[in-house]
C-alpha cells in the first residue's frame, strides 16, 4: 500500500500538476473577487500571497490523495468509488491543514481586512460546522475536475486500445496473407508438372543425352518450391518457408530452366544481388511477374537487381501497359499493400522494369 502510494506520487505528469495548479489559481480568483469591494491598500500583496498559498496547499493535498486512486487498476469495479473517496479525503484533509496554517500565517485575510472597517465582524471560524462546510465546498468542484480528468484518461486509454487492436489486426492480416502467398507459391502448376514429366519421359524413351539433366532440373524446381509448403500437422510454413531474395531468384531460375525443357525460349536471367541475397522477402512477389511476362511476351533477357531497391526488368517495352498487365499488377499491388510493399512499373523503348519498395 505504502509502495503504491509512493510510486503514484512519483508518477505525476506535468499536465496533471498543471491542472491542479490551474484549479488553485481558479479557487484563489473566486475568493479574491471580494477585493473589488474592499479598500486593501498596501496590504494587497500580503492578501494575495495568503490566499494563493492556501489554495496551492489545498490543491496539492487534493492531488496527493487523487494520485493513488488514479493509478489503481483501470478495470477495477470500484475505481469510481475510489476516485470519489480519494477526492473527499483530499477535501477534508485540506481543510484540516488549511485552518491551522491560516492561523499561523502572518498575512491578513480578506475577513481581517473587512474587519478593520467593520469592528463587529468576527473572523474566528474554528468550528466543526465551518470545516465541514468548507470541505464540502471544496469537494464539489474538485470532484468535477477529477471527473473530467478521468473522462480524458478513459478516452485516451480507449483510443490506445483501438490503435493496438488495429495494429494487431494489420499484423494478423500480413501474417495470414504471407502464409497464403507462401502456400500459393508452393503449389506447382499441375499442367506444368504434367508437361515436364511427359517431356522427361519422352527424353528417356528417345535416349536423349540430356534426359537426366532434364530430370535433375525438374527435381531442382520441385525442391525449390516445395519447402514453402506447411509442415505436416501445422498451419504455418516450416523453417524454410521464410522467403529470401536469393531463394526467390533460384526459384525463377529453375522455372525458366523448366520452360526451356518444355520447348519454350525463356530469357536469360542476370542476377546482381550483392550482399542482399539473404534479405527476407515476402513470398509470391517475383514469380507471378515472370509468369505474366512469359505468357504475353518473349523477352530474351531478364535481370534482377537489389541496389538500392529490388528491380525486376525485361528487355521488352510496354509489358505493364496492356489491360491484362494492368489487371495483374492491380491484383498484385492489392496483396502487397497489406505487406507494406509498393510496386511501380516503368517502361522505356527497350525495357520494362518493375520496382519493389519495402517499408522501413
Amino acid at each position: 500500500m505504502i509502495r503504491h502510494v509512493w510510486q503514484s506520487w512519483r508518477s505525476v505528469r506535468p499536465g496533471e500538476a498543471l491542472v491542479f495548479i490551474g484549479a488553485a489559481l481558479l479557487f484563489s480568483a473566486i475568493d479574491l473577487t471580494s477585493l473589488l469591494e474592499l479598500r486593501v491598500g498596501d496590504q494587497l500583496p500580503q492578501v494575495l500571497a495568503r490566499h494563493l498559498s492556501l489554495s496551492l496547499v489545498s490543491c496539492t493535498l487534493l492531488m496527493l490523495c487523487w494520485l493513488p486512486a488514479a493509478r489503481s487498476s483501470p478495470i477495477h469495479p470500484l475505481r469510481k468509488h475510489r476516485l470519489v473517496a480519494a477526492t473527499l479525503l483530499g477535501a477534508v484533509l485540506s481543510m484540516a491543514v488549511i485552518y491551522p496554517l491560516a492561523a499561523a500565517l502572518p498575512w491578513p485575510s480578506l475577513c481581517e481586512v473587512y474587519a478593520q472597517t467593520h469592528p463587529n465582524t468576527r473572523c474566528s471560524m474554528f468550528r466543526a460546522t465551518a470545516i465541514a462546510g468548507d470541505a464540502l465546498w471544496l469537494f464539489m468542484p474538485a470532484l468535477m475536475i477529477v471527473g473530467v480528468m478521468e473522462f480524458h484518461t478513459v478516452r485516451r486509454r480507449q483510443e490506445q486500445a483501438a490503435q493496438d487492436l488495429l495494429r494487431e489486426h494489420s499484423q494478423l492480416r500480413r501474417h495470414a496473407l504471407a502464409a497464403q502467398l507462401a502456400a500459393l507459391q508452393a503449389q506447382v502448376d499441375p499442367a506444368l508438372l504434367f508437361d515436364a514429366l511427359v517431356s522427361v519421359e519422352h527424353a528417356y524413351e528417345q535416349q536423349s543425352p540430356d534426359a537426366s539433366a532434364r530430370l535433375e532440373r525438374l527435381i531442382r524446381h520441385l525442391r525449390v518450391a516445395l519447402p514453402r509448403l506447411p509442415r505436416p500437422g501445422t498451419s504455418t510454413p516450416g523453417p524454410q518457408a521464410g522467403a529470401t531474395l536469393g531463394g526467390e531468384a533460384e526459384l525463377i531460375a529453375s522455372y525458366l530452366d523448366l520452360m526451356a525443357d518444355l520447348g519454350r525460349t525463356p530469357p536469360t536471367l542476370d542476377c546482381d544481388l550483392g550482399p542482399h541475397a539473404g534479405l527476407p522477402l515476402p513470398p509470391m512477389l517475383l514469380l507471378p511477374l515472370v509468369q505474366h511476362v512469359m505468357q504475353h511476351a518473349e523477352p530474351s533477357r531478364c535481370w534482377l537487381r537489389a541496389d538500392p531497391h529490388l528491380t525486376l526488368g525485361f528487355d521488352r517495352p510496354g509489358l505493364a501497359g496492356d489491360d491484362a498487365a494492368l489487371a495483374a499488377l492491380a491484383a498484385l499491388r492489392e496483396r502487397l499493400a497489406v505487406l507494406d510493399v509498393r510496386l511501380a512499373a516503368h517502361s522505356e523503348p527497350d525495357r520494362t522494369e518493375f520496382t519493389f519498395t519495402f517499408a522501413p
